[in-house]
């Protein structure tokens, strides 16, 4: 039996908030691009460090699995900036030789933290971009969620605010938002269509949603474990190449980096306008230092250090190659799959006019 649920004064308005502008709010897909990439991870970032987990400590109703998801963030930011603090916060506390050593070791491996999230970054790119193009079906594709949260409090105060989600179109391989497509100029039948000239399934089909979802979905799956392979694997070539001592040059032009000094009697506006130009100065040959120093961390990587010989000078080879052919087989695999897919669902090789038994 299913019971009627009241609060004790019986004056639960179950209602939004009668601004105008507000109703008006609805989900909606946004341009995949790197303005858009970098305003989602913000706001999911900042979402997770300082509203989610509030949410969450006083078991809010509208807590969800996707705000429990999004926190993930946290232990990478903490244990990363442990992991970049291990060395560099003894410094001062260790003999002048020892001193060195570990200075070092700590700036390579705080390097090594931001090249993980660049290689890591870098190989989701390097994936879903070929795939997108050869299939039509980016699984990058972010939408903004807008959702109204289920009432807290009695009466007038359950007025409720939109609130707002960073999701992706794809994020579900069963469930993906197929409303969203359907209802945006920018996509609708023609996105369907699009993705069935490219898998060759033809042009102008009855039903193009229904013919292509078996294919969207399959390339779902294949993309995102290529994806996930293939980030991981381009990260740890991102830790190796921070790992080689070519860095050690960027490192002293670093620390010995132009200073900015005021003279006796300079004004606020002289100041800041010195130090603008010395920032302007230091960012541009830090930025000249970083390219010589990369490119050098990249030879090194690829030929292995001097004096080596066996695993130790080709290691770093072994894992490029590696990962460039775990790369490629992750976008051949899903782009061979859903154009044989196509293929065998093509209209030339199955007259649909015909009875048929389906097993």
């Amino acid at each position: 039996m299913i019971k009627e649920v009241r609060l004790p004064d019986n004056q639960t308005l179950f209602r939004a908030k009668t601004d105008k502008k507000k109703q008006e709010e609805e989900s909606k897909i946004l341009p995949n691009t790197l303005e858009t990439r970098v305003m989602q991870k913000f706001d999911k970032t900042a979402s997770a460090i300082t509203e989610y987990p509030v949410k969450g400590l006083r078991g809010d109703v509208n807590s969800d699995f996707y705000e429990f998801l999004a926190m993930g963030i946290i232990p990478y930011i903490i244990g990363s900036s442990m992991f970049m603090g291990l060395f560099n916060l003894v410094n001062n506390h260790l003999l002048p030789t020892s001193k060195k050593i570990a200075s070092a070791t700590g700036k390579k491996m705080a390097l090594g933290v931001i090249l993980y999230g660049i290689g890591k970054t870098l190989g989701n790119d390097i994936v879903t971009r070929p795939i997108a193009a050869s299939t039509g079906i980016d699984i990058e594709l972010p939408y903004r969620n807008v959702y109204y949260p289920l009432p807290t409090k009695p009466g007038e105060a359950a007025d409720i605010y939109p609130q707002h989600q960073q999701r992706k179109v794809y994020d579900s391989r069963e469930f993906f938002r197929k409303d969203l497509i359907a209802k945006d100029p920018n996509y609708g039948d023609a996105y369907y269509n699009k993705i069935a000239q490219k898998l060759g399934l033809g042009d102008n089909l009855k039903d193009p949603v229904t013919e292509t979802t078996p294919i969207i979905q399959s390339v779902v799956s294949t993309t995102k474990t290529a994806k996930s392979l293939a980030s991981f694997a381009w990260a740890g070539v991102g830790v190796g190449l921070a790992m080689q001592n070519s860095w050690i040059d960027f490192f002293d032009a670093f620390a010995n980096r132009a200073k900015y000094f005021p003279k006796e009697g300079d004004g606020f506006f002289t100041k800041l306008g010195g130090n603008i130009k010395n920032f302007g100065k230091n960012t541009w040959k830090m930025s000249g230092e970083f390219g010589k120093s990369f490119i050098k961390s990249c030879k090194t990587m690829w030929t292995g250090p001097k004096g080596k010989e066996g695993f130790a000078k080709h290691a770093g080879k072994a894992w490029i190659l590696f990962t460039a052919a775990l790369t490629a087989f992750g976008i051949f695999n899903a782009i061979y799959r859903a154009k044989n897919m196509g293929k065998l669902a093509n209209k030339d090789l199955i007259d649909r006019n015909q009875e048929s038994t389906v097993i």
